[in-house]
């Protein structure tokens, strides 16, 4: 019986990285029928969400290849949709910051709105737009001096009202039914304290906002993450000395060092709190505590005194990823509607294809069987 396992890995080496391609389809090992069926899919897929926070989440998807992988990290940063300021009405700015920059700037404010309660935009923004597709926000914003301010006083938020102007500035103006229905959750940026631009007294802004719902694919703005990446997962075997043509006999849980100096070098070679080290009846030994903490770096490898002790790899489809969001979604809301996404272009793909297979079918129908399908429509 062949050994699976070490199929599923990527093997690290000191100066070399072997074992790369992936064999897992058929027609590479004799014996072995390696068709891609829909029950074995869901026995192998797993996932398993190792962190949970409001604003990043880190979890492990088991069993896919790096195709999937790469197009839910994809999906995450393009084509979830949020909500961003697209247009900017510029009343008056005589602030130091050009008119150009501060619309970009409050594009680039990330809002807490929900995209699922929104219609996408409209084709033509002119005639298109209605309080179902667009938020209305407007900033209006004087500097002034202070009254109660001390003779000497440096400071300049001691000195002015408004002299710094936050996101928390930015005013939803309801439009239409929007009053009811973001009654609970009402727009507004993610964090108010994201400075915009810097006012001295007798300078004001006045303008007003139009925010639509896009995805990352039109402007960077929309892209719900901060970060979105994914890892192999890291693969530690520890392997006792012997006879080097038989790993598996040489396989173990621990691994027994010489003296207690020893097993600290054998641990600092990894990242903190990979290897533990344990003294049982007076003996040390060292073991595998948390291999998703290694960073890979191979330095164990590079120590003569440990030479052949340890089995370096990854997992070739144990992804773990890492996704951190901008505000607009809960982090661990993002990979469900990122597989919603897919799904949708998975549908998409589907019909395509059944359309063309109903027009190639079409095409190779003979003059008499035509003519019998237009009855039958026709009838």
């Amino acid at each position: 019986m062949a050994d699976t396992t070490s199929r599923r890995l990527v093997e690290l080496h000191k100066e070399h990285i072997s074992n790369i391609s992936s064999t897992d389809y058929p027609g590479v090992y004799p014996g072995e029928d390696h068709e891609w069926r829909l029950e074995d899919f869901k026995k192998h897929l797993k996932i398993d969400f190792q962190t949970l926070s409001e604003d990043r989440v880190e979890f492990d998807l088991v069993g896919v290849d790096a195709s999937v992988a790469n197009a839910i990290r994809r999906i995450l940063i393009a084509e979830v949709p949020t909500v961003a300021i697209e247009r900017v009405y510029m009343y008056n700015n005589t602030s130091i910051m050009q008119d150009e920059v501060l619309s970009h700037r409050l594009g680039l404010v990330p809002l807490n709105i929900d995209p699922r309660m929104l219609d996408d935009a409209p084709l033509d923004y002119q005639t298109g737009s209605t309080d179902r597709n667009t938020v209305v926000f407007s900033l209006d914003i004087e500097c002034s001096d202070r009254e109660d301010a001390k003779p000497n006083e440096k400071d300049p938020e001691k000195l002015y009202y408004n002299s710094n102007v936050f996101a928390e500035a930015i005013t939803w103006v309801p439009q239409g039914e929007q009053a009811s229905l973001f009654a609970s959750n009402p727009p507004r940026a993610v964090n108010p304290k994201i400075l915009l631009t810097k006012l001295r007294p007798g300078q004001e802004i006045h303008l007003e906002m139009h925010a639509i719902k896009s995805n990352g694919r039109d402007h960077t703005k929309f892209s719900p993450v901060a970060t979105a990446s994914y890892r192999l997962m890291p693969h530690i075997q520890l392997l006792k000395p012997g006879d080097r043509y038989d790993e598996a006999k040489r396989r173990v849980e621990k691994l027994e060092m010489k003296n207690q100096e020893q097993a600290e070098r054998f641990r600092d070679a990894f990242g903190d709190g990979v290897i533990e080290v344990k003294k049982e009846r007076g003996k040390y030994f060292v073991r595998v505590k948390d291999p998703r903490r290694d960073t890979v770096t191979r330095r164990i490898l590079e120590l003569p005194e440990f030479e052949g002790t340890v089995k370096l790899g990854r997992v070739r489809d144990w992804f773990i990823f890492s996704v951190e969001s901008t505000g607009q979604y809960p982090a661990q809301d993002l990979f469900p509607v990122a597989v919603s996404v897919l799904r949708e272009k998975v549908r998409g793909l589907r019909a395509d294809v059944e359309r063309l297979q109903r027009e190639w079918e079409g095409s190779r129908a003979t003059p008499g069987e035509e003519a019998e399908r237009d009855a039958e429509m026709s009838g």
